[in-house]
This record gives C-alpha cells, sequence and structure tokens, in this order.
C-alpha cells in the first residue's frame, strides 16, 4: 500500500505485515489516546479498540489533536474513529463508550488484542487495566503533568506491576499540561507499542522520564 511506502524503506515489509496483523486497545481518548491512536494508524496497525466514556469539551482542544471546535459535546470514542479512519479507510477500529470501572471491563471485550496502552488519567483506573492483564500480552503505560512525562512498559511475571511502581502516587484534579508534552509523550509511547509488537521492548523494568523544560530525557531501573 503507498501509504505505507516510507514505513517499509526503514523497517521492511516483514515488519509492516507484522503491524497490519496487529491490534492494540487504547483506554483513554484524551490528549496520549489521541496522539497515540494517529502514529499507529499512519504507522499501520491493523485493528484499534478505543475505550473512553466521556465527549469533548473546549478545555480539551489544547492537547487532543484528533478534535477541533466543531466536535464540542460530541462522543471521543466515536469521533476519534471517525477521524482515524479517514487517514487509512481500511483500518478496523471498535469504539466502546465505557468507564473503565472493573477488571470485567477489560477481560469481557469480545475480540482479541495483543497490548493495552495506558493513557488514562487515574491511578485507579490504571491498576484495573494492570490487573486485566494476560501473560501473552504487554501494557504500556504513560503520564504526563506540564512539561514532563513518563513511560513504561509492563508484562506478567517479567515487571513489576504498576500498583507496585506507583503505589504512592495520588491523582491530581486537571493538573496543568501543554501540547508539546502530550504529543511529545504519545509519540514515544506509540514507538515503544511497535517496539513490543516487533518483540523488542526497550522500557521492560524501566521507567523513562522526559522533562520538556531542559530537554532532558532519562531511564530509571525499576527493580522486578
Amino acid at each position: 500500500m503507498d501509504m505505507f511506502s516510507r514505513n517499509i524503506k526503514f523497517w521492511g515489509e516483514k515488519k509492516q505485515a507484522i503491524l497490519k496483523d496487529s491490534s492494540i486497545l487504547i483506554a483513554g481518548m484524551g490528549g496520549l489516546g489521541c496522539t497515540v491512536a494517529e502514529n499507529l494508524v499512519r504507522a499501520g496497525i491493523g485493528k484499534l479498540i478505543l475505550v473512553d466514556n466521556d465527549i469533548i469539551t473546549e478545555t480539551n482542544l489544547n492537547r487532543q489533536i484528533l478534535f477541533d471546535q466543531i466536535d464540542i459535546g460530541k462522543s471521543k470514542v466515536i469521533t476519534a474513529k471517525k477521524k482515524l479512519l479517514r487517514i487509512n479507510s481500511k483500518i478496523e477500529i471498535m469504539s466502546l463508550e465505557k468507564k473503565i470501572e472493573s477488571t470485567n471491563d477489560i477481560s469481557k471485550i469480545e475480540t482479541s488484542f495483543c497490548g493495552i496502552v495506558d493513557c488514562l488519567d487515574n491511578y485507579k483506573s490504571r491498576f484495573l487495566l494492570n490487573d486485566a492483564l494476560k501473560d501473552d500480552q504487554f501494557l504500556v503505560h504513560g503520564g504526563v503533568k506540564n512539561d514532563f512525562g513518563q513511560i513504561t512498559t509492563v508484562k506478567n511475571g517479567i515487571t513489576q506491576s504498576l500498583r507496585q511502581i506507583f503505589e504512592n502516587y495520588k491523582d491530581e484534579v486537571e493538573p496543568g499540561i501543554i501540547p508539546q508534552t502530550v504529543i511529545t509523550l504519545g509519540s514515544l509511547m506509540a514507538q515503544e507499542i511497535i517496539n513490543n509488537l516487533f518483540g523488542k521492548p526497550q522500557l521492560l523494568n524501566k521507567l523513562l522520564i522526559i522533562e520538556l523544560s531542559d530537554f532532558s530525557m532519562f531511564k530509571i531501573d525499576l527493580k522486578k
């Protein structure tokens, strides 16, 4: 497909085929979810499951790149699906308007997926995502605040769980956030998702930290 010809020049037809045959669940279609989803669609992912129960507000528009002013008041997952299909009409997208309140909200989804992407804004729901993770899946976590962000990959039996890593973290109501942070971190998350699909995750037992104010980036080792 001509759309992916430049991708193929970099990673080859075999890896492009892996992406086409892969499916990813994105939990949370806010700033990170929008950026991750668009990157994956342009990379050539075959299937996305989008999960969010929220609607678009004007305050979302500084960072949620799939939405604009005419979308205010609409469902995030349904609007995102329409926008993503305009990029690649051949991708399969499932939109689920639901809030993650138990592991059943994930385990009862009637389709298979290779990995879960944590683009949520609260640790209670993030921990539930992790609890629902199967042994043959991976979870890529991302979080942002102000001009700071973090990413890690979680796999059962190989890494600590999110609950172990972030057990003392507390949620902050509507922290400051700028578009650069979301777009930068979301793009890096998409790369780590692709790394996992290609069998070469870079953030197992490591937490990647970025700080845009001084362009610093470093990894923290996480003991299993």
